[in-house]
């Protein structure tokens, strides 16, 4: 990757973060950062997430979960309206299998967004073991604004939006451990090896999206 493209890839990163703050995080709660309008609480969580929006066909699978518990139409439009088109691919942006799961440095793209004032990180720590407990990422004022003026200005960039909001209503309040068993349900990624990357499974959602679609028909 030149450098170039690294810091293209550390921009993508940082606004697709940006946004996942906006649309998953929960109320900041007791003594916030100044100006802290939500926050999610843990590294494993926001990973979590992150996984859903950059693997669209994971997105549509669990969907499709939700469907066929709740029988809501609603999951299978959406299921269907992700895995429709060439979204799958364009939008996919694959994760290495680690010891909890998919995973990524999000460093710089959060030192991105410190640096511009518009997110912050707090770190709990264990001062007898002398080791981090838990990571909290809050979303400041001025980045939910950033975040309504570029989805104004650049509609492409709507999508990260509207794919984040979609992964909160998938993902509801369950804790990061919940969300990564969830994950888990999928051979392809509890399969994955240490360090390789989850390979996709968009044709074993396409093949689930059509039964369901033949079955109601």
């Amino acid at each position: 990757m030149t450098a170039a493209e690294a810091h293209t890839a550390q921009k993508r990163n940082a606004v697709r973060i940006l946004f996942i703050l906006d649309q998953c995080g929960s109320d900041p709660g007791r003594d916030p950062p100044e100006d802290a309008v939500g926050v999610i609480k843990a590294e494993k969580r926001l990973q979590a997430l992150d996984f859903w929006v950059r693997n669209p066909d994971y997105l549509a699978a669990e969907l499709l979960t939700l469907f066929e518990t709740s029988r809501n139409a609603e999951f299978f439009h959406a299921a269907d309206q992700v895995m429709g088109g060439d979204e799958p691919e364009i939008r996919r942006l694959g994760m290495l299998r680690f010891l909890f799961g998919a995973w990524e440095q999000i460093d710089d793209a959060m030192a991105t967004l410190e640096s511009l004032g518009l997110a912050k990180v707090r770190k709990s720590v264990n001062r007898e073991k002398r080791q981090v407990q838990r990571t909290d990422f809050f979303l400041l004022r001025k980045g939910r604004e950033l975040g309504t003026q570029l989805v104004d200005e650049a509609p492409l960039l709507r999508w990260y939006r509207d794919r984040a909001a979609l992964v909160a209503s998938v993902a509801g309040n369950d804790s990061g451990n919940q969300l990564k068993k969830r994950q888990y349900v999928q051979a392809e990624y509890q399969g994955a090896k240490y360090g390789d990357m989850i390979v996709p499974i968009k044709e074993r959602v396409l093949a689930r999206l059509a039964k369901l679609r033949e079955e109601a028909a």
